[in-house]
């Protein structure tokens, strides 16, 4: 089930998940990805920032694929915001990780139909931004808040999340709790995407931390038996 959660509501609301089996997935039980990719909004996936809309929702697509709010106000992905979803959401290798949106943003009720007009490119499913996502913790208050509910929702540890955000205090908030951070002042670039790659590329697995740990109590038992042997 998808989950979300929304400052006037009060309460969670449920809907169906969409994302792709996990079956196909090539990387299963891998720790070189993170289990959970979460993305603020404004000033990270788009711009204007929801405050700065004069019109909001109901918004509309024209035949270009151009985001109109009801007066007129475009709205534009910014970086490689919809390269890096469509990687995310087709390749199998993503397939076991989860999407959540996490927003302080006062305009929920604009934030979310807002993601329903942006349909992923080449996805066979013709899903949108909204669609693939299964946790969108957009409301205002701290990030602490959102990220320890999709912890408790999810039973994913905060060391195998990976978050993306525009401000730094919100990275630098989020990092007390073990989550890992990118800084991303212009948006969702694949430079920010890369970044956010490698630290988990850097991260030993388990399998890589056992063997140092067996070494180090080899070179322990070594230094023993010279000492009392």
């Amino acid at each position: 089930m998808r989950v979300f959660a929304t400052a006037n509501s009060g309460q969670l609301l449920k809907s169906r998940a969409v994302r792709p089996s996990a079956a196909a997935s090539k990387m299963a039980g891998s720790n070189s990805l993170p289990k959970l990719l979460a993305f603020d909004l404004d000033g990270t996936i788009w711009y204007p920032e929801m405050y700065m809309l004069n019109g909001g929702a109901p918004f509309r697509r024209d035949s270009t694929g151009a985001v109109y709010d009801s007066k007129g106000k475009r709205i534009k992905l910014l970086g490689d915001t919809m390269k890096i979803f469509s990687q995310i959401t087709t390749d199998p290798e993503w397939a076991d990780t989860q999407i959540a949106y996490v927003s302080r943003t006062e305009y929920p009720e604009w934030a979310i139909p807002c993601l329903q007009q942006f349909p992923i490119p080449g996805h066979p499913r013709g899903l949108t931004l909204f669609d693939v996502s299964l946790h969108n913790e957009i409301y205002p208050g701290s990030k602490l808040t959102h990220f320890k509910q999709i912890h408790e929702r999810s039973g994913i540890d905060y060391e195998d999340m990976l978050f993306f955000d525009n401000e730094r205090w919100n990275c630098t908030e989020v990092s007390k709790l073990g989550v890992k951070c990118v800084h991303t002042p212009r948006g969702m670039t694949a430079a920010a995407w890369q970044e956010g790659l490698s630290l988990f590329s850097q991260t030993p697995t388990a399998g890589s931390s056992s063997k140092v740990q067996q070494k180090h109590k080899q070179k322990q038992q070594h230094k023993a038996a010279r000492v009392y042997g």
